[in-house]
């Protein structure tokens, strides 16, 4: 997919040996680059015993000759080491999109890229995007942050529609993303340990528009104050607001960005009625707003996709007298902005990190608890919930997973897990 001449004789570091990391690697081998390997996972690490030869520590690797560096964008590069380093030699920080993109017209036809980003919502959009497209017959590709890395697809046609989910990370290290077609969702706070504040958070996800031309289009939904403010910055491209949907049924929850999926299918041409079809068939994704099961009085709701404070408030909003497990790593993000005054929360069950610190901000009448592990939080919920006449056991954590966890997806098989085995004891 890659034009592998560019990286002969190049000298490439690649930190981080996920999936993502892995199809660098396994496209830029095909080069006569000189390519680092390393993880600081010791488990992924022996795992990948076939990059052995290519194994070294950060710590030894040649910086001053380093052409090309890529990081997961897990990594925080404004660690010291990689501050220190990046300035020093001016190595060029890329990503599995940045290869994709320097392919992207030239190795392969360029077809139409969307893009996608923003703080909540992109995984469901970009899912029900590519189902809509799938079933009206299009040749489409979906992949990015939602857990495809993108070098796993294969060179389409003229006709091919790439659809891309883009954290502000990958943005970040992709300095030539162009796509036809960029949609901004919304900006809420996120990510903070890594982003110096909301600004530059909002500054980072708006690069998406960055190289479009006036051929392109510039989706913005005028969700919040940050997407407002985006809203009114020049562009080359042809620049389009969306209203702010209203729908809030619980069980309409994905026609929240259905204005946006309307005026992208429209400019793909595809017809209204389509999406409606769409949604209607639509299962939602794992981890999100996932109904796990139920009996006569309570229901188990796995949310674990939920990272923020607005994902989680959204999750309150949809659901009635809930008992809430939630907690986790923070990101450096505001938890006094999670509404623990809804009304529609009735106790309050906490795990991880940031637990004690929730718990202090909880009001007594919500009677907050601390535990050590998330199973010991269901079955507290469930008894209680038992007590209180039923209700709704929301994961729903407004937190990362990374504290206790190796990812939102393993926490929310672990509460769906629990959740089946409790109902089940009942019958």
């Amino acid at each position: 997919m890659i034009d592998y001449n560019k990286y002969n004789s190049k000298k490439v570091g690649i930190l981080g040996l996920g999936i993502t990391g892995q199809s660098i690697f396994n496209s830029l081998n095909q080069s006569d680059a000189e390519i680092f390997l390393w993880d600081d996972n010791l488990a992924i690490r022996k795992e990948n015993i076939c990059y052995q030869g290519n194994l070294k520590n950060t710590n030894d690797w040649p910086w001053e000759e380093l052409d090309y560096f890529f990081p997961s964008p897990g990594i925080n590069l404004k660690q010291e080491f990689f501050v220190k380093n990046l300035k020093k030699y001016k190595t060029k920080l890329m990503s599995d999109i940045s290869l994709f993109e320097d392919a992207r017209g030239s190795i392969f036809p360029s077809g139409t890229l969307v893009a996608i980003t923003g703080t909540n919502g992109k995984s469901s959009t970009a899912t029900m995007l590519y189902e809509i497209l799938k079933n009206e017959g299009r040749d489409v590709r979906l992949a990015g942050n939602i857990g495809i890395p993108i070098l796993s697809l294969k060179p389409g046609t003229s006709e091919t529609i790439y659809i891309i989910e883009m954290s502000s990370f990958q943005i970040e290290l992709t300095e030539n993303i162009k796509p036809e077609i960029a949609v901004l969702l919304n900006i809420s706070q996120d990510h903070l340990d890594r982003h110096s504040s909301i600004e530059e958070y909002r500054d980072i996800k708006s690069r998406i528009f960055t190289n479009q031309n006036s051929n392109h289009f510039s989706l913005i939904c005028d969700e919040d104050e940050q997407t407002n403010f985006v809203s009114k910055m020049e562009f080359k491209s042809k620049k389009i607001i969306i209203e702010k949907s209203n729908n809030r049924d619980e069980k309409e929850y994905y026609y929240k960005n259905l204005n946006i999926l309307k005026e992208v299918l429209k400019i793909l041409g595809i017809p209204d009625f389509s999406v409606n079809r769409g949604i209607k068939n639509f299962r939602g994704l794992r981890h999100r707003m996932e109904l796990v099961c139920q009996n006569d009085k309570i229901k188990f709701v796995n949310d674990s996709k939920a990272t923020n404070t607005s994902a989680t408030n959204l999750a309150f909003s949809l659901n009635k007298k809930i008992f809430w497990i939630g907690g986790g790593d923070s990101k450096g993000n505001d938890l006094s902005k999670i509404n623990l005054l809804s009304e529609n929360l009735e106790r309050v069950f906490l795990i991880g990190s940031s637990a004690q610190k929730i718990f202090n901000l909880t009001p007594k009448s919500k009677k907050p608890i601390v535990f050590e592990n998330l199973i010991s939080a269901i079955k507290a919920a469930y008894k209680e919930a038992s007590k209180s006449g039923g209700g709704c056991i929301l994961l729903s954590p407004g937190c990362s997973s990374h504290d206790q966890f190796l990812s939102y997806e393993e926490r929310g098989e672990i509460f769906s897990k629990t959740a089946l085995s409790l109902i089940t004891l009942e019958k």
